[in-house]
């Protein structure tokens, strides 16, 4: 159980830690909420078995979206920020194994390569 409450930081290592409060929990899926008066942040957590489809081995998926709406001011317009991950493994493979792919994908998202890719590069 991932527990009643995550923290995220915005702003990088040295930027603003934000703890976000379960608000919903139903089936296999959480919902958690911060809410400022400049911004909310919701996260979501949800995990699905796919469908069986003949011949295709059955696939569970991991999801966390991260969304983060900044409310509009009297200058600036509502901007609504938003970046998920979704894993998938076979089941009955090794977990670990799996593991390390994604981790892999997490250790090339750096700040310059996310940089990179906000910047259209393929």
């Amino acid at each position: 159980m991932l527990g009643d409450t995550l923290v995220f930081t915005l702003g990088g290592s040295g930027g603003t830690a934000r703890t976000l409060n379960k608000i919903n929990q139903d089936g296999y899926a959480s919902e958690y909420l911060f809410r400022s008066s400049t911004d909310e942040i919701r996260a979501r957590v949800r995990h699905t078995r796919e469908s069986v489809r003949a011949g295709k081995p059955v696939m569970e998926r991991h999801n966390v979206e991260l969304t983060q709406t900044v409310f509009a001011t009297p200058v600036a317009p509502e901007f609504v920020r938003q970046t998920y991950v979704v894993f998938r493994n076979q089941i009955g493979d090794d977990l670990a194994l799996n593991i390390d792919v994604s981790e892999a994908l997490v250790y090339y998202l750096t700040g310059a390569n996310l940089l990179k890719l906000a910047g259209w590069e393929s």
